[in-house]
């Protein structure tokens, strides 16, 4: 920093220096980091204006901010030509003596050093800003990606009775229902289970239970008790239920397993069988799943240990 000392003496050793108010040490460095931030042919001549500044007047972040976004655009770009009085030495009247002048940069061999012309953009300019349009376009990306996988999606089209239709009418969309898949009902988000078909499935028997009674149906609310996430259908290999993003994972009843941070099981619809045979499910009474409280309170344990995932 022994130029930055020497620069402000040499623009004042004309003039009887008055005390200045800039006597703290703290700005003074300051000025000094600034300044050395500047290309070497730059640094006499800014160095002697902020001496006349110092003269006048305490130093104020603006100077400061002045100061850094010359040097930065020096940084940036060796032809720019940065301003020819700073922000702060304009409003001082001029010295008696002129400040020594700013050589002119020379362009690199091939290169024409010009200005762009009034009204277009530089390329540095250019370049930011579609840095900036870029940057922000990604961000927007991953906040709406992140909202609609997380956010819950299970409010519209609840709170109603929704007629599934009967065991025929089932089959006839989904055969392996009789075989204990789930029936996948989207309208109410939920998952229809043939319990009694369902549990020799899970135990890798075969079973074939085409026309259960309403207390051996079990109608799932889709909905992870976790965040809200749209539980898929059963993996193939366990017959499990695994929420996708916490992976949350739960027995084909929906009973909750050690993985995932879920505390508590899939919650339950009220099913009843109508007059006419067919099931109607109630998703305004819900039932809340139960508690995770460990394997010895399942009431279904399937082949598989307590803390196997679906991958």
């Amino acid at each position: 920093m022994r130029w930055a000392a020497s620069c402000a003496p040499r623009a004042l050793a004309s003039s009887t220096r008055r005390p200045s108010p800039m006597e703290s040490p703290m700005p003074l460095r300051l000025v000094q980091l600034l300044l050395a931030a500047y290309p070497s042919s730059y640094r006499e001549r800014y160095g002697a204006e902020m001496a006349a500044v110092l003269e006048e007047r305490m130093a104020s972040w603006r100077d400061l901010l002045d100061l850094a976004r010359g040097a930065l655009d020096a940084r940036l770009d060796p032809q720019i030509d940065p301003p020819r009085v700073l922000a702060a030495a304009a409003a001082i009247p001029p010295a008696s003596a002129p400040s020594p002048a700013l050589p002119v940069p020379r362009a690199p061999y091939g290169v024409v050093a010009s200005a762009p012309p009034t009204g277009e953009l530089s390329r540095r300019v250019f370049m930011r800003r579609m840095l900036a349009a870029g940057v922000g376009l990604l961000s927007l990306e991953f906040i709406a990606g992140t909202l609609a996988f997380t956010w819950p999606q299970v409010r519209s089209g609840l709170g109603g009775k929704f007629g599934l239709g009967t065991p025929a009418d089932i089959l006839a969309i989904q055969p392996s229902w009789a075989e204990g898949w789930p029936y996948p009902y989207t309208k109410a988000r939920l998952f229809l289970i043939n319990v009694p078909a369902a549990k020799e499935l899970a135990l890798g028997h075969q079973a074939s239970v085409k026309s259960p009674s309403a207390d051996q149906l079990l109608a799932l609310w889709r909905k992870c008790p976790h965040l809200g996430c749209q539980i898929p259908q059963l993996c193939e290999s366990l017959k499990r239920f695994t929420c996708n993003c916490h992976q949350s994972t739960y027995n084909i009843l929906g009973e909750k397993l050690k993985t995932g941070p879920a505390a508590r099981g899939m919650d339950r619809f009220e099913v009843s069988i109508g007059d006419d045979g067919g099931i109607v499910v109630d998703s305004s009474k819900v039932t809340a799943g139960a508690p995770n409280l460990g394997p010895d309170a399942l009431t279904f344990k399937d082949p598989f240990p307590w803390d196997a995932a679906c991958h």
